[in-house]
């Protein structure tokens, strides 16, 4: 099973819990994270997308809220590099963005092009494991991410279906569902890929996000009957 997620709320949370640190409050949405893919790999899960940064925010939000991301994305990209738990548990990590664009536009381009550094060795470093796979959504775009593959079909001179179309995504499956937290739209986030996703918007903060509320989800899923246009 596949699971899109979409964690947000972390500077919401900050304000409720009074957190005056905003690395503090994304390095405990981070947390937050590992311990979602801890549940879903205990719950029978193989593979979840999170978007993690997308291409608006990084046009939109602010200089020094972009530098914190970066460097808590950096921070984690470095400890999974030396983290004896992925190659144990045979997690693989898969980096689905623009690449060129986050090298281009992030507000500190030395810290910019580390993070790519790191992020792209923790990629190659987990490649061949084949239990879990993590797709880090970073510098993603649903649309962006069409338009990329059909330009490379073009310019290939390769014909342009869905097939072709789909082998040159970032994001390579489709998710079975995806889960938003605190939000209910999906803010240009796997648009392909979702066409028959079955869709769960939870009204907490991604801080907030428990086990129970996991299992409750796939405790839905599990009773809905996917019709796929039938």
């Amino acid at each position: 099973m596949h699971i899109g997620l979409i964690p947000d709320g972390n500077r919401r949370y900050m304000v409720k819990q009074h957190i005056k640190n905003l690395l503090s409050s994304y390095d405990m949405g981070i947390k937050k994270f590992y311990d979602f893919l801890d549940w879903c790999a205990e719950l029978g899960v193989d593979e979840v997308t999170i978007y993690a940064l997308s291409l608006e925010n990084i046009t939109n939000r602010g200089k020094k809220e972009i530098e914190t991301l970066f460097k808590a994305f950096n921070k984690h990209a470095l400890d999974g590099l030396s983290d004896k738990t992925l190659k144990e548990k045979k997690i693989k990590v898969r980096i689905c963005g623009d690449m060129d664009f986050l090298l281009s536009h992030g507000p500190d381009k030395k810290l910019s092009k580390k993070m790519v550094e790191n992020l792209t060795k923790l990629q190659d470093s987990t490649k061949d494991n084949k239990n879990f796979t993590v797709n880090l959504a970073i510098a993603y775009g649903g649309r962006q991410e069409i338009i990329q593959a059909a330009k490379k079909l073009v310019k290939e001179k390769k014909e342009i279906t869905e097939e072709n179309i789909r082998k040159n995504l970032w994001v390579k499956s489709d998710p079975d569902l995806i889960i938003r937290t605190s939000e209910e739209r999906i803010s240009n986030f796997l648009m392909w890929q979702s066409a028959y996703s079955e869709i769960y918007f939870i009204p907490k903060l991604w801080q907030e996000f428990t086990k129970d509320d996991l299992q409750q989800v796939l405790s839905d899923y599990g009773g809905r009957e996917r019709r796929y246009g039938r």
